[in-house]
C-alpha cells in the first residue's frame, strides 16, 4: 500500500480502472467456440478443453464448462469482472470490509498478477483481477483458467446483510 493509499478517505469506494471481461457457462465448448466465432465473429484468445474467450467488439468474454450453474455457492461461472491496479484491489478489499461483504483471498494464476472474488447481494459473482505485478503474488494460493475454485472456497463469501459505512453518504438519489 503506498502512502497517498494509506491516507485515502475510506468512506468511499475506489475508482476501478475499466471492465475487463465476462465469463459464461457453456452446455457444449465445440458449440461454443462455433457460436463465438462463426456467429459473434469473435477471435479466439484462450482455447484449453473447459474454458476459451473471445474477442468481440473490444470485449473479452469467456465460456467455460466447469464449475457452470447460476447463483449456486460453490460456483465461479457466470461472473463479471474489472481490471483493477494493486492499489485499487487493496482499497476494494478494505471497502467490502467496511460494508460488511465478504471477500474471497487474494490469489494468482502466474505468482506475478492477483485475482479477488466477492459478490453482489443476490450472490452473483464479481472479480477483481490485477494484470500488473501485484506485491507478494508469488506466494498467493494458485488457479489455473477458471481456477478460482482451485485457490479460494468459494462458498466462504456470500452474505445476507450488508451496510454502508458510518457516515458515508449515499450518491443514490
Amino acid at each position: 500500500m503506498t502512502a497517498a493509499t494509506a491516507q485515502l478517505d475510506t468512506l468511499c469506494p475506489p475508482k476501478l480502472a475499466s471492465f475487463a471481461h465476462c465469463s459464461l457457462p457453456c452446455r457444449d465448448m465445440e458449440e461454443g467456440k462455433r457460436f463465438y466465432v462463426d456467429v459473434m465473429g469473435g477471435t479466439m484468445r484462450v482455447n484449453t478443453p473447459t474454458f476459451a474467450m473471445f474477442v468481440i467488439g473490444g470485449v473479452e468474454i469467456g465460456i467455460g464448462n466447469e464449475n457452470c450453474t447460476f447463483i449456486r455457492p460453490n460456483t465461479e461461472y457466470p461472473h463479471i469482472a474489472f481490471y483493477a491496479d494493486p492499489d485499487q484491489m487493496l482499497h476494494m478489499k478494505a471497502w467490502l470490509t467496511a460494508c460488511g461483504i465478504p471477500s474471497s483471498n487474494f490469489w494468482t494464476r502466474q505468482g506475478i498478477e492477483a485475482l479477488m472474488f466477492f459478490r453482489d447481494p443476490s450472490g452473483n459473482m464479481i472479480e477483481l483481477f490485477c494484470v500488473k505485478p501485484f506485491p507478494g503474488a508469488d506466494k498467493l494460493p494458485r488457479g489455473g483458467p477458471a481456477g478460482g475454485g482451485k485457490a479460494v472456497d468459494l462458498e466462504t463469501f456470500r452474505y445476507d446483510t450488508w451496510k454502508l459505512p458510518k457516515g458515508y453518504v449515499s450518491r443514490l438519489r
